[in-house]
């Protein structure tokens, strides 16, 4: 009996030990399944929000327990996702671009690609969406790989019988233009891979949005390429576009547009109706994410000597009438290249899109252009061609000119001291056009200069880096 009861008493000891060793062994690390590696910034919960799957899920599947412990570079097993193999990367789609054409070019199912990005429906891709998908080495590009001589990427897609804006997305070359001497360039094997990728209907050949982020204040510029002299008409958002053709290039077409600091940050529809010369249309619509300019709040404290800065009946005219003068369209471009800076002054007092508030009231305006200190007197130069189409003294903004320079971009140079131009005067970049002052409601000798594009004023700044088109 004793030796009865004494076995019983080892065996359960032994199932005791064997539960607390089972609750205490660490989870098994899930071996199979997509992985992610971890980029700056990146948290366990970002990394769960993102691919839809649970914390303690994400922990499981890669024996972590302490979450805070993340590395740069450390690869994660995503569960939840069977038969799902490679590490994920994230592209971020382009204008015209569907989903059954990203699978390909990834080399990946669609449905893996609506699991994977939680899509509701395989058409509401949108530009500038970071898509993620499995890097498996597979699809597109795919081919014999050639060393760009000195001809030009259109020249190389003549002679593969390439169409050289599908050569320049199966390269992530934003155009046929941005190919340089030596880079590798991959011809695939079959010269029709390439077309399914954007699957546009005709007469349009290719779209590209530049940039593909656009945001509050900044410009975009949109080119298409269609076949048979189509007329071109389109909307983004609330702001009908202009397209001009390119003089180099009949069957390219621009449109140039700024984005209102005060959009909302949001997706717009993009619209594009091309109309052939036998009467026949044909519609293409994307949406597009217009993000935040994230620019800074200003309180501003106004005395009764500036009081009409506040004047509706004072700003509300003289506003109205430069955005009349800067909203005509004017088909010939005469700018080539970058904008250079119209003062050498490197000190900005004010930043374009900040946010203003006066005294203490809401911040329901904003600076549309730039401060430059710069002492009274010194020369303002044409930042680019152009012919001057307002040249005289306003009451808020002092000795003013506006130069008319194309396809929609104006600008504009406040509280001048002095005005070289006259209206209908062409005027070349680098051409002084005036002096630094401080008339109109100002506190102080400045320049304020304002750009707009298609109405609306844009950060003169990037215009510095930046050729449009």
């Amino acid at each position: 009996m004793n030796s009865f009861w004494k076995n019983r008493n080892r065996l359960g000891l032994l199932i005791l030990w064997l539960a607390a060793s089972l609750a205490t062994a660490p989870a098994r690390a899930q071996s199979s399944g997509p992985q992610y590696v971890v980029q700056e910034g990146d948290t366990l919960y970002s990394i769960a929000q993102s691919f839809g799957v649970s914390i303690d899920s994400l922990q499981q599947a890669n024996n972590i327990t302490d979450p805070s412990l993340l590395a740069i570079g450390q690869r994660l097993v995503i569960p939840g996702f069977e038969g799902v193999n490679g590490t994920l990367a994230t592209y971020r789609v382009r204008l015209g671009e569907t989903l059954p054409g990203l699978a390909k070019r990834f080399g990946a199912d669609a449905g893996t690609l609506i699991r994977l990005n939680r899509l509701t429906r395989s058409d509401s891709l949108y530009v500038g969406q970071p898509l993620i998908y499995p890097d498996t080495g597979g699809g597109i590009p795919s081919g014999r790989t050639v060393v760009m001589a000195n001809d030009p990427l259109i020249a190389l897609a003549a002679r593969s019988g390439q169409s050289p804006w599908a050569l320049s997305l199966v390269n992530d070359l934003q155009s046929p233009l941005s190919a340089f001497t030596g880079q590798p360039i991959v011809i695939p094997d079959d010269s029709d891979s390439a077309k399914p990728l954007t699957g546009l209907p005709q007469p349009f050949e290719s779209l590209a949005l530049s940039p593909d982020r656009p945001i509050q204040g900044g410009a975009v510029e949109l080119d298409v390429h269609a076949n048979g002299g189509v007329t071109l008409n389109g909307q983004f958002g609330p702001w009908l576009l202009r397209f001009s053709p390119d003089p180099n290039d009949p069957t390219r077409l621009i449109a140039l547009q700024g984005i209102h600091v005060f959009t909302e940050p949001a997706l717009y529809p993009l619209t594009l109706t091309a109309a052939t010369p036998d009467g026949a249309t044909t519609s293409f619509e994307q949406w597009v994410a217009v993000a935040s300019g994230d620019y800074p709040f200003q309180q501003l404290v106004v005395g009764p000597d500036q009081s009409a800065l506040l004047d509706p009946n004072i700003v509300g005219p003289e506003r109205e009438m430069v955005l009349q003068t800067v909203s005509t369209y004017t088909p010939t471009r005469q700018w080539d290249g970058l904008f250079v800076k119209p003062v050498p002054s490197e000190r900005i007092t004010t930043g374009f899109g900040w946010r203003r508030s006066y005294n203490g009231g809401p911040y329901d305006s904003y600076h549309d252009g730039i401060d430059y200190g710069s002492p009274g007197g010194t020369a303002i130069i044409a930042p680019a061609n152009g012919t001057v189409v307002f040249a005289g003294p306003l009451q808020v903004r002092g000795n003013t000119t506006i130069i008319d320079h194309g396809w929609g971009v104006y600008t504009g140079y406040w509280h001048q001291y002095q005005i070289y131009v006259t209206v209908g005067q062409v005027v070349k970049q680098g051409e002084a056009i005036g002096e630094v002052g401080s008339s109109g409601l100002s506190t102080g000798s400045h320049l304020h200069y304002t750009m707009w594009v298609g109405g609306n004023a844009v950060n003169p700044e990037e215009w510095f880096t930046t050729a449009f088109p």
